[in-house]
């Protein structure tokens, strides 16, 4: 027997796979199943290391912050706990779909600042482009969400509650 068919006979292949519904699947034609992502989930085949690494983008982690300046994060959610106003920056790099919320509960509000090239859309209203713009709460427990929709530079309020000032 040759090395080739010994080790075809002998060598042991993952015939399906099962996932947390449905039937188990068998490969193609080509001996491939093919794994893909959906709402918000990517998965990453990587062939040198026989990896997949599956990524899900929708994922908000949450704090309660006290600080005067915070420097927002990637899909992330903070509340305001300041005594005083907050200024959170947003991010200098931010991917397309990034999500970052804000919920109020200081009495003294936010305000979101801008780095260079950055502005903030809500409804037909931009804040001005650069350091310069921002959007701010007007009471107590206004709240935003806002997401990156052209890379590291446009953000756009998807949804609010209360009365947000935009500069």
């Amino acid at each position: 027997m040759s090395q080739i068919s010994q080790f075809i006979t002998t060598a042991q292949f993952i015939q399906t796979i099962t996932g947390d519904v449905g039937l188990a699947v068998g490969p193609a034609v080509g001996g491939n199943i093919d794994i893909t992502g959906a709402g918000g989930i990517t998965v990453t085949g990587t062939p040198g290391t026989n990896s997949l690494v599956i990524s899900y983008s929708g994922f908000v982690a949450w704090s309660r912050e006290a600080g005067a300046a915070v420097a927002l994060l990637d899909d992330h959610g903070y509340i305001n706990t300041n005594v005083g106003l907050t200024t959170f920056t947003l991010p200098v790099t931010a991917e397309l779909g990034t999500t970052i919320t804000i919920v109020g509960e200081s009495a003294a509000g936010w305000t979101i600042a801008q780095n260079a090239g950055q502005s903030i859309q809500y409804g037909n209203t931009s804040s001005t482009v650069g350091v310069g713009g921002s959007v701010s709460s007007s009471n107590r427990y206004d709240t935003i969400y806002i997401v990156c929709r052209v890379v590291d530079v446009t953000w756009s309020v998807t949804s609010s509650i209360g009365v947000l000032n935009i500069t």
